[in-house]
């Protein structure tokens, strides 16, 4: 770096400031004035990540840690290394032991994600901007910001469907892995020429037509969520593939529709154990990482170690999302959207033979008229779309949305897009004429021909095996999913017998073996206390523990009736 590179530290009538590619970085009077008054504003909310870009002298920063709410921190980044440089060299002793405080040269916004996760747990975070040396990256450190933004949304999203659904999905993926030796999973489809994703939105009802007849014509294939079943088959269109993801029974009537036809399933592992028996025909298996758990890991260890061919998914949340995510692992052609519509007309909240509008219908009468429907189009937390923004033929019906399906859009639209421009990545299409973005370049049905028509032919539909699945030459499944069940019981014995207090462990010890079994508080809104070993923690723990281990030891016995039951 040469002298005239390097960031000069200058006086001023007021104080130090600093002059850098031809610029002063504060201001020439009184330098420490405005990142003084800016630091007075700040988020005082309790648990937030202050994000401060280039913090140079770091005029400021004392006075916003002392203005910060509980359990807030500061994470002052740098991505000019001379300015790092100069950062590092003029900070003060006093913030260098805050423990509040943490300062890095970040190039990326992943690695800004990874440095504030190893800060701590917070709710939120804010960019607060001390210095003109902000301006030198403003893109990278606008983009840190909304990625702060967004990854700690979603970790309190997913935190609150972890509280809510945990000890659903917990159950579920033990009696799953349990039975996968009869469900025999095989290895999922590939498509070799173009496949459309059938959401169940009001939208799907246009594209029917069109997805007839590619399937007819054995150019076009077909998959499904598990919701868009009726309205398919009611137009006499047999999927290549069912998608499910649901934990609930709520999802078993969209499959009462097939009766006895058979359809192949891709369903997940934390699927309702009914779902795997609701249609005949192959079952494929998918497995979503829903959090980072160790319990998960050794679920993961033991599938690969079975040999029973699966996919792993990274936690989406919408089937839609997951249908479209499973569609890309699988096709080698392009992929059209339809029906995955993240908004609803009023008074119609899905496509004509889905179970939601079949239920309504049951139940009309000369003074009952689509009482739910209506219900829904009338909350409080809804959003109406402006319909001639996005529909390609002008304008058409209003539409109304809410911030959950906008997250799920947003979630879609960053799985589509390519770049850092966020372009739609080529082969990917939405046929569905309206609704929010959803990432991929919007075309119309008779474009979408074209785009069929020149793709590879499907044959005669999809060709089964050779996807990208985990797991190879299939051992005995069934014995390693019994020793995987004997483990976990072996798991909860000693954790049974630390906290009556028939072991005298290490504070570690029992530390390590709270965490192996994180999914006996999946459920706890305060499952971030676990390593705190506090005893109304360890209180509540312990019915978690009996019930689960009552369950396990039920499924070691249905996998092996015979087999002499060990005492407890």
């Amino acid at each position: 770096m040469t002298d005239a590179e390097a960031p000069l530290v200058l006086e001023t009538p007021g104080g130090l400031s600093v002059r850098y590619r031809g610029r002063l970085l504060y201001s020439g009077r009184d330098p420490s004035k405005l990142p003084r008054r800016l630091a007075g504003t700040c988020d005082r909310g309790p648990a937030r990540l202050l994000l401060v870009p280039s913090p140079l002298l770091w005029y400021g920063v004392p006075e916003l840690l002392a203005a910060m709410g509980e359990g807030s921190a500061v994470l002052c980044v740098e991505a000019d290394p001379a300015l790092a440089a100069l950062a590092r060299l003029r900070m003060p002793e006093r913030l260098r032991d805050d423990a509040r405080l943490a300062f890095l040269e970040l190039h990326s916004v992943e690695a800004a994600i990874a440095a504030a996760a190893s800060m701590g747990d917070f709710r939120s975070s804010s960019l607060v901007s001390l210095s003109g040396g902000q301006s030198l990256n403003a893109s990278l450190y606008r983009a840190m910001a909304a990625s702060l933004r967004d990854f700690f949304e979603s970790e309190w999203r997913n935190r609150a469907a972890l509280m809510t659904l945990g000890p659903r999905w917990a159950s579920n993926i033990l009696d799953n892995l349990a039975a996968l030796p009869w469900i025999d999973p095989s290895p999922p489809p590939r498509f070799p020429g173009a496949v459309v994703v059938c959401g169940a939105g009001p939208s799907l009802e246009s594209a029917l037509p069109f997805v007839a007849e590619g399937a007819s014509s054995g150019r076009l294939g077909v998959v499904a969520c598990d919701t868009a079943l009726g309205s398919l088959l009611a137009s006499g269109i047999e999927p290549d593939l069912v998608v499910c993801l649901e934990a609930q029974a709520y999802n078993l009537g969209d499959f009462t529709c097939a009766g006895s036809r058979p359809l192949a399933l891709a369903a997940d592992l934390s699927s309702h154990p009914a779902t795997f028996r609701a249609v005949r025909g192959p079952k494929h298996l998918s497995f979503v990482r829903i959090t980072r758990s160790p319990f998960l890991d050794r679920v993961g260890e033991v599938l690969r170690s079975s040999g029973i061919p699966f996919l792993e998914l990274p936690p989406l949340g919408s089937v839609g999302v997951h249908a479209f995510r499973l569609a890309r692992l699988l096709s080698d052609g392009p992929i059209l959207a339809a029906g995955l519509d993240f908004s609803f007309e009023p008074g119609k909240t899905h496509a004509r033979g889905c179970p939601s509008l079949l239920a309504e219908e049951a139940r009309l009468g000369r003074l009952t008229r689509w009482p739910a429907q209506f219900a829904v189009s009338f909350r409080d937390r809804n959003i109406r779309l402006d319909p001639a923004g996005t529909d390609l033929g002008g304008a058409g019906p209003r539409l109304i949305t809410d911030p959950i399906l906008l997250s799920y859009a947003a979630l879609l639209s960053d799985t589509a897009s390519a770049g850092a421009d966020d372009a739609p990545e080529p082969g990917l299409y939405d046929i569905r004429g309206r609704g929010p973005s959803i990432g991929m370049r919007r075309v119309t049905l008779d474009r979408a021909r074209t785009i069929v028509e020149a793709a590879a032919p499907m044959g005669s539909g999809a060709s089964w095996g050779g996807g990208p699945v985990a797991g190879g030459q299939r051992p005995d499944s069934a014995a390693a999913i019994a020793s995987f069940l004997r483990g976990e019981a072996a798991r909860l014995e000693g954790l049974r017998k630390a906290l009556r207090g028939g072991t005298k462990i290490p504070r570690e010890e029992l530390a390590r073996l709270v965490a192996d079994v994180d999914y006996l508080y999946w459920g706890f809104p305060d499952q971030r206390r676990a390593g705190d070993l506090a005893q109304d923690f360890l209180n509540r723990l312990v019915p978690q523990l009996e019930y689960r281990a009552q369950r396990i030891e039920g499924l070691r016995g249905i996998m092996n009736p015979c087999a002499p039951q060990e005492p407890s």
